[in-house]
């Protein structure tokens, strides 16, 4: 009787080696010229300002042909960290910024969710007045806000039976101004963008909710929310930045000469500079305000990291 030897299957053999992914380096080369340039541009005037915040720098510096400027290491730090005043612009600076940011994202994002259900003529008209209010210039927008809130013939004033009224007696009143101009001319890109990302929401999964029975809200919690959860991280961290470092609005609304319930770090930081003439505590502060901008930064890095492994 013959026994049968069945096969025996020859199993290739994993190679336990990792293999190797090879790097595409064609985005590395397309974004290598746009970094050249900006380090060509920020680069310098960067080292430049965290030299000058380490050396002593004052109008004997400045004219005098022997006056070197001499190096004090971090005491221009610890003047800056030992200063009340400091620390009392950069408290108000932080809460213009959560008050401007917070104003800009919850208006825009009413906008965009109102250029959704309004008809297409609607929506047109709503597309066409936000370019045009974010095409103005800042110094124009600022002026008018200035025409508006002015003491005798100002418009605000008479809508709301208050004339004559000095908005800018009273610093709260004068910011309060300085927000609005900011979040005037941060709306129309927040919306727009905001409006675009609602319409990659398919119409499908919204009319599928809603026959499960979800209303309005758990729609825009459970769907609308998650999809612009990117978007939103963006454009909060972008607000932040930009209403943090909040200059020009403010400076033209007080014609030049804010008081000091006025200044936000970066006025103080020029009063420091220009009407001190200390430039190495306007270089400190300089540095500390780049240093908590980097750290907003890599919050929203993380952020976008953690979205990107979820989806």
């Amino acid at each position: 009787m013959t026994t049968l030897t069945p096969r025996r299957a020859t199993a290739r053999t994993a190679d336990p080696r990792p293999a190797r992914r090879r790097t595409d380096r064609t985005p590395y080369l397309l974004i290598a010229p746009s970094l050249v340039v900006l380090l060509g541009v920020l680069a310098y005037p960067l080292v430049k300002v965290v030299i000058l915040s380490t050396q002593k720098w004052g109008v004997a510096q400045i004219f005098s042909a022997s006056g070197a400027p001499s190096f004090v290491g971090a005491d221009n730090y610890s003047k800056l960290l030992g200063d009340s005043e400091f620390w009392t612009v950069l408290l108000r600076t932080v809460v213009l910024t959560v008050a401007m940011v917070g104003l800009s994202m919850t208006i825009g994002f009413g906008v965009a969710l109102l250029m959704r259900r309004v008809p297409d003529w609607c929506r047109r008209g709503i597309t066409f007045a936000l370019v045009m209010a974010w095409a103005v210039p800042t110094f124009i927008s600022t002026e008018v806000f200035r025409w508006m809130t002015e003491y005798n013939s100002g418009v605000v004033n008479w809508a709301l039976g208050m004339q004559p009224h000095n908005w800018y007696s009273d610093a709260t009143q004068g910011l309060t101004v300085a927000t609005a101009v900011v979040v005037w001319g941060a709306v129309p890109l927040i919306a727009i963008t905001l409006y675009a990302g609602l319409m990659q929401i398919p119409a499908e999964l919204v009319e599928a909710a809603r026959m499960d029975g979800a209303g309005a809200w758990k729609v825009l919690r459970h769907i609308t929310m998650p999809v612009l959860r990117p978007l939103l991280a963006m454009l909060t961290t972008l607000s932040v930045i930009w209403d943090f470092q909040v200059f020009n609005q403010i400076w033209i609304l007080r014609n030049g000469a804010p008081a000091a319930d006025y200044y936000t770090l970066g006025i103080y930081a020029y009063i420091k500079a220009y009407a001190g003439h200390d430039y190495g505590l306007a270089s400190a502060t300089a540095v500390l305000t780049v240093v908590a901008l980097v750290g907003v930064m890599v919050v929203y890095l993380r952020q976008i990291a953690k979205i990107g492994d979820v989806s």
